[in-house]
């Protein structure tokens, strides 16, 4: 079974969405952390607990991602952010994983970012 950011980039990396430049899990390297000219998507693992209790033991894995969406400064006007994100709501719902929590965008006073964080889990079977 493949770590819980691992399946949330796979399903993201298949979905090749054009206005998401880079996908990194876990960690936005030092040398990309001053990017404000390319969309990244932050990965990061929450939750990987056990789930279906029973007869004294789990059955399976409560597995939880953090998705964090780093906009480019100057997006295209015609570009709707929003829009965007409830496609890949419905994408991460298709594909088993139940949206927690979508949090509201804020922008980085220094550089300008619109950002945005998705919560998103699924339990699994093992």
């Amino acid at each position: 079974m493949l770590l819980p950011v691992s399946q949330v980039a796979s399903l993201v990396n298949a979905l090749d969405l054009t206005w998401v430049d880079k996908v990194y899990l876990n960690a936005i390297p030092n040398e990309d952390l001053d990017n404000t000219t390319s969309t990244v998507m932050l990965l990061q693992e929450t939750d990987s607990s056990p789930a279906y209790l029973a007869n004294s033991t789990f059955k399976g894995l409560a597995m939880g991602v953090e998705i964090q969406i780093f906009y480019k400064a100057d997006l295209e006007d015609d570009f709707n952010p929003l829009e965007t994100e409830i496609t890949l709501m419905k994408s991460f719902k298709e594909a088993g994983w139940l949206i927690v929590s979508s949090q509201h965008h804020t922008t980085d006073p220094d550089t300008n970012q619109v950002t945005k964080t998705i919560y998103i889990t699924k339990n699994e079977m093992i």
